[in-house]
């Protein structure tokens, strides 16, 4: 994983798990599931995802329950990314577990640099990313235990594929 691009959609602080997928959307139909993220903030953002787009957000990112369907309705969405001041840390596990890759700003000023709908790049390589605007900002490196489960495409692939000697 070097690279991601997509356009932006921005959040604020505190977007907790019942917020990026609400309780009425909690199924075993992933069809159900993906047209819940962030159905109670705004009914007609699913329609306008693509493929890629990355998420930014504030501080405590995921905070509220440990249920994973908010990860799924991120990945049923094909969200590549999601970008936070911070992460709460059962969102963020829960994320790294199914290779959704949760990534923070180094200064959590240059949150406000990014705005809804502006394309912009992640670039693993050299941990930044890059906005239309022309805006370079700089993200923490995931550690390399984070990376190895990304890149396995999750902790249970990773673990299957470190059994098989």
């Amino acid at each position: 994983m070097k690279q991601l691009s997509g356009r932006a959609w921005v959040f604020g602080d505190d977007i907790n798990t019942d917020v990026i997928h609400p309780p009425q959307f909690f199924s075993l139909d992933p069809a159900i599931v993906r047209r819940g993220l962030f159905n109670g903030l705004d009914p007609e953002l699913q329609g306008r995802l693509e493929p890629g787009d990355i998420v930014v957000a504030g501080r405590n990112f995921g905070c509220g329950s440990s249920r994973e369907t908010s990860i799924q309705s991120l990945q049923l969405n094909q969200i590549g990314a999601v970008v936070a001041v911070d992460f709460a840390r059962i969102f963020f596990r829960n994320a790294t577990n199914n290779a959704l890759p949760c990534v923070n700003f180094a200064d959590p000023a240059d949150r406000k640099k990014i705005h809804a709908g502006q394309r912009i790049e992640l670039c693993f390589d050299e941990w930044t990313l890059c906005t239309d605007a022309g805006d370079r900002v700089d993200l923490d490196p995931a550690g390399s235990f984070v990376r190895s489960v990304w890149e396995a495409g999750g902790l249970l692939q990773l673990l299957g594929t470190g059994s098989s000697t």
